[in-house]
């Protein structure tokens, strides 16, 4: 600011007369005086009017002494106007370094946070990528014993298979035995029967065959009771009579014979030596009648004086008459 107070100029030469050196330092002051502007820094105008022209009258000293407390003013005002800009520029600093402290404290609460949550998760990622090693580990385990099982499955499925084709073949073999079994079983059986038949025939020359029974045709006359007990020794049993053919060949026979039939058991139940129930009927009318003089009549004979599918008349069965024995072989 006092720069150009203190400037010499290029002309300036060192070995020019004191008077003269004078002359032009009062010069220059003036002319540095009338170019002094005030400074937009510091926000102070000094303006100090000074006369151009030389005094002469002796009063130069003083002139100086203002043009240097005048200096010293402006240098003043500078100084003061630096200070409060600084001041203001100081409490600005303050305050941005109070609000910056604030902030760095929340930025460092912050940053603690961050790491705090940050080691937590780094936590949790190793716990994770531990529990997925394990798991993995785990997965890889129970991979090898399923393929072991499934190797087992398929090892066991293919034995099975094997077994079945194997069981299915003996069932076949089995079956076809049984069945040629069951076919020498029937043979024999039926040979049994014709060598029992035939002997059994050589002894009873007097039985008759009709259909698929034989017939024994008593020649004494005994009672019902009697007749039975006769035909069960033979190994058979009073006939019992299920068709009109069966019914019309013992009619011909042409003799009063006592049959396998009574309600001695029930009055008017009507049933077979073998138990079953009478279904087919071939009764002379008005039979069974029960007018026996002794009030009762529970055994059926084949009264000859009639016809072939209306001949059955209920008697007591202590009457003596012939009777038919009945083998089915």
């Amino acid at each position: 600011m006092s720069e150009g107070v203190y400037e010499i100029p290029d002309g300036f030469n060192d070995d020019q007369p004191d008077a003269m050196k004078n002359t032009d330092i009062d010069g220059q002051l003036y002319s540095n005086l009338r170019a002094f502007k005030s400074s937009p820094r510091d926000g102070v105008v000094a303006s100090v009017p000074v006369s151009t022209e030389p005094d002469s009258s002796g009063k130069r000293p003083f002139l100086v002494a203002a043009v240097f407390l005048g200096l010293l003013c402006v240098l003043l005002a500078g100084i003061i106007g630096l200070s409060v800009y600084y001041d203001g520029v100081s409490k600005s600093f303050l305050a941005y370094k109070t609000n910056s402290s604030a902030e760095i404290e929340q930025l460092q609460t912050s940053y603690n946070n961050l790491t705090k949550e940050r080691d937590q998760i780094q936590t949790s990622y190793s716990t994770l990528t531990k529990e997925r090693d394990q798991l993995h580990t785990s997965y890889n385990t129970l991979t090898k014993e399923r393929d072991q099982l499934q190797t087992s499955y398929n090892t066991m499925t293919k034995e099975r298979d094997q077994i079945q084709t194997s069981y299915s073949t003996l069932t076949k073999e089995r079956d076809n035995l049984q069945t040629s079994y069951n076919t020498i079983t029937k043979e024999r059986d039926q040979l049994q029967t014709e060598r029992d038949f035939l002997n059994w025939r050589l002894t009873n020359l007097s039985w008759q065959k009709f259909e698929s029974s034989w017939y024994f045709l008593s020649t004494e006359s005994k009672t019902w009771k009697e007749s039975r007990q006769d035909c069960l020794k033979r190994g058979a049993d009073l006939v019992i009579i299920d068709s009109d053919k069966e019914q019309t060949f013992l009619f011909n026979l042409k003799k009063r014979v006592w049959i396998g039939l009574t309600d001695s058991v029930k009055e008017g139940t009507w049933k077979w030596v073998d138990g079953t129930p009478l279904t087919t009927r071939y009764w002379n009318d008005k039979q069974p009648d029960s007018k026996d003089p002794t009030g009762e009549e529970d055994c059926v004979e084949i009264h000859t004086d009639w016809t072939p599918l209306k001949a059955w008349n209920d008697m007591s069965c202590d009457r003596k008459l012939n009777w038919i024995c009945e083998k089915v072989f």
